[in-house]
């Protein structure tokens, strides 16, 4: 019985040998390797196109501008600054820039 058991070992053996070694395999790896290449450049052109249509409409900030005016009055003039950009504009304290 032991020569009949490793008869059947030493057949089962060779038959893994034969489909490990056939190009089956082979191809079947080719085919996963591909597929994976394939869906790696899909999703990189996904991807790209979302960067695009996302910083089409990106204003450079990385959090929403709200509040950015202030009035700060400085030597008895009124200005209007821009606290996220930096900018300084002077006001006329009087309507419709009438100076009387």
């Amino acid at each position: 019985m032991t020569e009949d058991k490793i008869s059947k070992a030493e057949t089962i053996a060779k038959s893994v040998e034969k489909i490990s070694d056939s190009k089956g395999l082979a191809e079947i790896g080719k085919g996963l390797g591909s597929g994976l290449v394939a869906l790696a450049m899909a999703i990189g052109f996904v991807g790209f196109f979302l960067a695009i249509s996302a910083g089409s409409k990106w204003d450079g900030h990385l959090h929403s501008q709200e509040k950015c005016f202030v009035l700060q009055e400085i030597s008895g003039k009124i200005f209007k600054v821009n606290t996220c950009t930096g900018e300084v504009v002077p006001l006329d304290p009087k309507p419709n820039g009438e100076n009387k």
